[in-house]
């Protein structure tokens, strides 16, 4: 679970040095490799990662379980965004 907190503040870092916020963007969390035996329960995921109570999906790499899904959600979300702006 560290490692996912590490990841959203590093996402945090990086999009501020291009002078972005992330609590201004819209985004989608995929929770990845949901087939392992030991991963975290969905709740406390999302309880620690998703804050915003931004759209997310379950997801499995390697079958390909919610894939499409989050793919969509963006695309979507990317849509909506340049329909604002045009």
């Amino acid at each position: 679970m560290e490692a996912n907190i590490e990841s959203l503040d590093d996402l945090r870092i990086n999009l501020a040095e291009q002078g972005y916020e992330l609590d201004k963007l819209p985004y989608t969390i995929q929770h990845n490799k949901r087939d392992l035996s030991n991963v975290a329960p969905l709740e406390n995921m999302n309880k620690l990662l998703n804050s915003r109570n931004v759209p997310w999906f379950e997801g499995c790499a390697v079958t390909g379980v919610g894939v499409f899904e989050t793919l969509k959600n963006v695309a979507k979300q990317v849509l909506v965004e340049l329909k604002k702006h045009y």
